[in-house]
C-alpha cells in the first residue's frame, strides 16, 4: 500500500482509480499498525485495487472530508464514492468479499 500523506494526493489518486481502498490510521496505535499489515495482506490479492493510506495526524483534513472520527478506519471508494467503510474492528473476511464484489462489478 502507498502511503499518501497531503489531501491533494489522495483525492488525485481517488480521481484517477475506479475502484481504492484507502486505510486511515491514528498515531501510535498498536491495533492500526497491525491492522495496517492484515489489510495489507488482503489488498495484495487483488492487484487491479489502488490501495493506499494516511495517517490522521499527516493529514487533519482527512477526518472532515472523509467523517473519520476513530483510527483504524477502511474506506473502499467506487469512482470516486464510498461503497464500504469499516472501523475500529475491521472484519477482514468482509472486506475481502467486497472487494471481489465491487471487482467483479467493474469487470462487467
Amino acid at each position: 500500500m502507498k502511503h499518501l500523506t497531503n489531501i491533494q494526493d489522495i483525492e488525485q489518486t481517488i480521481a484517477e482509480n475506479r475502484l481504492c481502498l484507502f486505510y486511515i490510521k491514528a498515531p501510535d496505535c498498536g491495533v492500526c499498525n497491525v491492522m495496517l499489515d492484515k489489510v495489507g495482506q488482503v489488498t495484495d490479492r487483488f492487484p487491479s485495487l489502488c490501495s493506499f493510506y494516511t495517517d490522521i495526524i499527516e493529514e487533519p483534513l482527512i477526518a472532515s472530508r472523509f467523517l473519520v472520527y476513530s483510527g483504524p478506519t477502511v474506506l473502499l471508494l467506487m469512482e470516486g464514492k464510498e461503497v464500504y467503510r469499516g472501523s475500529q474492528f475491521i472484519d477482514l473476511e468482509e472486506l475481502r468479499y467486497n472487494i471481489n464484489r465491487y471487482i467483479e462489478q467493474l469487470d462487467q
